[in-house]
C-alpha cells in the first residue's frame, strides 16, 4: 500500500504496489457498512467480474477480483493523471474549453457505448469517475457500483439517496429500472458541469430528485455565452425529463458530438455575414472549372489511346479507394496520320461561355445540417443560406415534440441552386420550447 488516492461514500481507493509484476494499481475496497451483508458481497462479486469483461481504451481495466477477505476488493489499473473534478477546480471559473469538453464526452460516449451493448449500465456518471492521463486520453471508472448501491436503497429509510444525486436521470432517483438513457442524461449533466461550472441542479438530494423530476434547467449558454448553441441542443436533448425524449444511444449523442467536433455543417453559433462566404463560391467556381478542364484532357487523351475515360471518371475526387487504381495506362494504340484541323469558321465544337460557368457555380450554395434544431431557427439558417423551408410535421421516435427537425429532404450538404426550396421534417409542438433563443443578425452584405 502507498496511501489512498480517493474515498466516495462506499468505497476507498489505494494505490497499491503489484508485489509479482512489479506494476503499480488501484486497490479499491468496499466500506465495512456495505461489505456486512452477504447478498450485497454477492452482487458485489458478480458486477465485479462484469468490469472485468470489458477490454476498452476509454475504461479502466480490472486485473483481479478479491472473495476471500472480509472486505472484498477490485484490483484495477493505476490511472497516471487526474479526474475531471480535478480539472474543474483548476479551470478558470470552474468551466473548460468547449473544445477539451467535446474530446472528452467523445470518448466517454465511446466508452459507455461499448458497455451498453455488452448489457452493462454505468449508472454514476460524474468528474469524479472520469479520469484523464496525462496524454489527454479518458478512462471511465467504477462500472456497476452505483446500479448496485440504487438496488439496495430500497433497504434503507424511505427518501433515501445513496449515490451521486446531482448526477442522476429522474428515473433513478425514483428508483426505477435504469436504461442506457440513464446514463445518456448523467453525461448530460456532466457537459453541463463542465461547460458552465456548475451542475443544473443543486442542494440536499431530496430537493436535487425534485427538481430533476421537474425543473427545467437554466439553458447553458445563459450561464457561458462561449458554449456553441449546437452544444447547447445536444445537452438540452440529453436532459430531456421523458427517456423516450433523449438520444437512443450513446452512440446517437456521440454522432453529434463528432458532427459538431468536425464542423461537418454549419452551427447556430457559427453563423457570419454571407460577405465572408464568397471566398466559397470563388473556391467552388474554381472546382467547377478544374473538372471541366480535367474533362477536356481526358478526352484528348483518350483521342491518342492512352486514358480510358471510364477510368477518368473513378479517378475524380470522392471515389476512395479506387483512385489508386483507375489511371493505369493503356497500351499505345497505333493511329493513323493525324490531318490538318479543319479551318476556324467549319468548327462545330460547342463552346462553354465562361459567365454561364461562373453564373452556375454561383447560384450553388449547400443544404445546412439542422438536425435537432427548433423549426424557427432552421427556417432562419434556410433563409440565411438563400434557401426557403418548407415544414412537414410528424413524431420521430429520439427526438421531443417541441417542433425539433429530424430530416431535410434534400439531404444536408447537397449543392442545390440558391432559392430553391428545401422540405424540413420536424416533430410537431405539443410542448414548450425551450430555450428561446436570441438568433445572430444575418447580414445579407
Amino acid at each position: 500500500m502507498r496511501g489512498i488516492l480517493g474515498e466516495g461514500g462506499m468505497a476507498v481507493v489505494y494505490e497499491a504496489q503489484d508485489a509479482v509484476l512489479g506494476r503499480p494499481v488501484a486497490l479499491k475496497t468496499l466500506r465495512e457498512s456495505y461489505a456486512e451483508e452477504e447478498s450485497f458481497r454477492q452482487r458485489f462479486r458478480q458486477e465485479a467480474r462484469a468490469m472485468a469483461s470489458l477490454d476498452h481504451e476509454n475504461i479502466v481495466k480490472v486485473y483481479d477480483i478479491s472473495q476471500d477477505d472480509e472486505v472484498p476488493f477490485i484490483v484495477a489499473e493505476c490511472i497516471n493523471g487526474q479526474d475531471v473534478g480535478g480539472m474543474l477546480k483548476e479551470a478558470p471559473g470552474g468551466r473548460l474549453e468547449e473544445r477539451e469538453v467535446r474530446a472528452i464526452s467523445a470518448q466517454l460516449l465511446r466508452a459507455l457505448s461499448y458497455a451498453h451493448r455488452r448489457g452493462i449500465i454505468h449508472s454514476d456518471i460524474k468528474p469524479s469517475n472520469i479520469l484523464t492521463t496525462e496524454e489527454g486520453k479518458v478512462k471511465v471508472a467504477d462500472f456497476g457500483i452505483a446500479r448496485i448501491v440504487e438496488s439496495e436503497e430500497s433497504a434503507g429509510e424511505p427518501g433515501e439517496i445513496i449515490g451521486s444525486a446531482r448526477y442522476m436521470s429522474p428515473e433513478q432517483l425514483r428508483g426505477e429500472e435504469t436504461t442506457p438513457r440513464s446514463d445518456v442524461y448523467s453525461v448530460g449533466i456532466l457537459l453541463y458541469h463542465c461547460l458552465t461550472g456548475r451542475p443544473p441542479f443543486s442542494g440536499d438530494p431530496k430537493t436535487v430528485a425534485k427538481r430533476h423530476a421537474s425543473e427545467t434547467p437554466t439553458p447553458p449558454r445563459k450561464l457561458n455565452k462561449k458554449v456553441s448553441e449546437r452544444m447547447e441542443a445536444v445537452i438540452l436533448k440529453a436532459l430531456s425529463k421523458n427517456p423516450e425524449n433523449r438520444y437512443a444511444s450513446a452512440s446517437a449523442m456521440l454522432d453529434d458530438i463528432e458532427v459538431n467536433s468536425r464542423a461537418d455543417g454549419p452551427t447556430r453559433a457559427d453563423f457570419k455575414p454571407r460577405r465572408e462566404k464568397r471566398g466559397g463560391r470563388k473556391a467552388l467556381l474554381v472546382l467547377a472549372t478544374l473538372v471541366l478542364v480535367l474533362v477536356g484532357a481526358g478526352t484528348a487523351a483518350a483521342s491518342f489511346g492512352y486514358v480510358n475515360l471510364g477510368s477518368l471518371a473513378a479517378a475524380l475526387p470522392g471515389q476512395g479507394a479506387e483512385r489508386e487504381e483507375a489511371v493505369a495506362p493503356a497500351e499505345p494504340v497505333e493511329r493513323a496520320p493525324l490531318e490538318a484541323p479543319a479551318a476556324p469558321e467549319e468548327t462545330t465544337t460547342a463552346v462553354v461561355p465562361e459567365a454561364t460557368v461562373a453564373q452556375q457555380a454561383q447560384t450553388l450554395v449547400p443544404v445546412p445540417a439542422m438536425d435537432s434544431y427548433f423549426d424557427y431557427y432552421a427556417r432562419d439558417v434556410l433563409r440565411s443560406q438563400g434557401l426557403r423551408a418548407d415544414f412537414v410535421y410528424d413524431y420521430r421516435e429520439g427526438y421531443a415534440p417541441t417542433g425539433v427537425v429530424w430530416g431535410a429532404d434534400p439531404a444536408p450538404g447537397t449543392l442545390v441552386p440558391e432559392g430553391s426550396t428545401i422540405t424540413v421534417y420536424a416533430t410537431p409542438q405539443d410542448e414548450e420550447q425551450i430555450p428561446e433563443v436570441v438568433l445572430p443578425n444575418v447580414s445579407p452584405n
